[in-house]
């Protein structure tokens, strides 16, 4: 399928994305297990891609979600504390999450978690920011 191409794209950028140099040290111990099942969901994910009419739909879901996260990110500016603050990484850890839910459902999620939800964690950072 022409859409196959996406799929390994996305899941090139989330491996490099979670797996890099000093990626245990950013990571920190109690995320590691967390790492381990978003990386068994990507293989789990390419290995049904093949045959799951929904991907590109799902594959939207995530562009969205990750849209809406780097465009938050670039408001911040790479020399803000806030682009580094919990809330805002926590962002980024949901996105995981919802892959997770989307493509390997299996595997579980450590909370509820939707676009919509992602979304709306990404308005009130935005909210909280513009009220300071």
């Amino acid at each position: 399928p022409r859409w196959l191409g996406a799929t390994l794209a996305d899941v090139r950028a989330q491996r490099e994305s979670l797996v890099r140099p000093g990626f245990v040290a950013d990571t920190g111990l109690a995320r590691l297990t967390d790492v381990t099942r978003y990386l068994r969901g990507a293989g789990i994910r390419l290995d049904r891609a093949m045959t799951n009419s929904r991907e590109p739909l799902l594959q939207e879901s995530v562009d969205r979600v990750e849209g809406a996260y780097a465009d938050l990110v670039d408001a911040l500016g790479p020399d803000s504390p806030e682009a580094g603050s919990d809330p805002v990484r926590d962002i980024a850890w949901m996105i995981e999450e919802l892959r997770v839910s989307l493509f390997a459902q299996a595997l579980g999620t450590a909370y509820p978690v939707s676009e919509k939800r992602v979304l709306a964690a990404v308005a009130a950072v935005r909210a909280t920011l513009a009220s300071r």
